[in-house]
């Protein structure tokens, strides 16, 4: 497998998920692979495995950042992990 081949699928293993998350993790692989060299191109399809395990990292790492996140109220902002209340990070002055 060469290193369009792994992009091609990679691209198709992703299909499922938003246009705008699908290219952010495109642009990241072909970055990786340009910042390897050409010549490192098998070793570096080596390293990250198949194109299946890096479309099940990139999802698993989709949804458990879309279970943490803050919620702006009128006593600050409130952060969840997993739908559950973590801490209170900010609270303005003067309220």
């Amino acid at each position: 497998m060469n290193r369009a081949q792994f992009m091609e699928q990679l691209e198709k293993l992703l299909s499922d998920i938003s246009e705008e998350e699908r290219q952010e993790a495109l642009d990241y692989y072909e970055s990786y692979f340009d910042d390897a060299g050409e010549d490192q191109e098998a070793n570096v399809i080596r390293e990250l495995g198949s194109p299946g395990k890096v479309a099940a990292i990139i999802k698993a790492d989709l949804r458990e950042s879309s279970q943490n996140y803050g919620e702006y109220t009128e006593n600050g902002v409130d952060y969840y992990y997993h739908g559950e209340p973590a801490y209170v990070r900010y609270m303005p002055k003067n309220q």
